[in-house]
């Protein structure tokens, strides 16, 4: 007789640490949302700032714009202070987590890639975040990163 074995169909949950994290969602992470709450922390422009960071790590400036146009939208529709490290933090904050997800749902095609920042960013805004997501996604693409599908994070559930 032979052996049963269970395969879980479950994909993977979001890891707690930057070194966890799979190469694009960890590229994005480092180069793009981290340098752009950075500049505005320091309370420069933050586009010049993502667009070197990139440029550094060898990405086309239109991921900069990409990341811009997100970013900025959540700012300016957030319903509370988005959790997001310093270039340095070794954890993804519960925060980080959910715009990662939310990137990686558009790049694998999600028609609403936007719902999974209901948390903080408010219910009317979010329709017009999916755009700045998915052009993300689709130059991420475009340049060869792949992102993986993991389960929603916990504030999800």
């Amino acid at each position: 007789m032979g052996q049963i074995l269970a395969f879980t169909r479950q994909a993977p949950a979001w890891p707690g640490l930057v070194a966890q994290l799979d190469p694009a969602p960890t590229w994005l992470l480092l180069n793009g949302l981290r340098p752009w709450v950075a500049a505005v922390r320091q309370k420069e422009d933050p586009l010049p700032a993502v667009v070197a960071a990139l440029d550094a790590a060898g990405g086309p400036p239109a991921l900069g714009l990409s990341t811009h146009a997100l970013m900025h939208g959540i700012a300016v529709q957030a319903t509370r202070v988005v959790d997001v490290g310093c270039a340095h933090c070794s954890h993804v904050s519960d925060d980080e987590a959910l715009i990662l997800h939310a990137v990686t749902q558009a790049a694998l095609g999600a028609e609403d890639p936007s719902l999974v920042l209901s948390s903080f960013v408010r219910e009317a805004a979010l329709i017009f975040l999916d755009p700045p997501l998915i052009g993300l996604a689709g130059r991420m693409r475009e340049e060869g990163w792949q992102f993986r599908r993991r389960r929603a994070p916990m504030s999800l559930h």
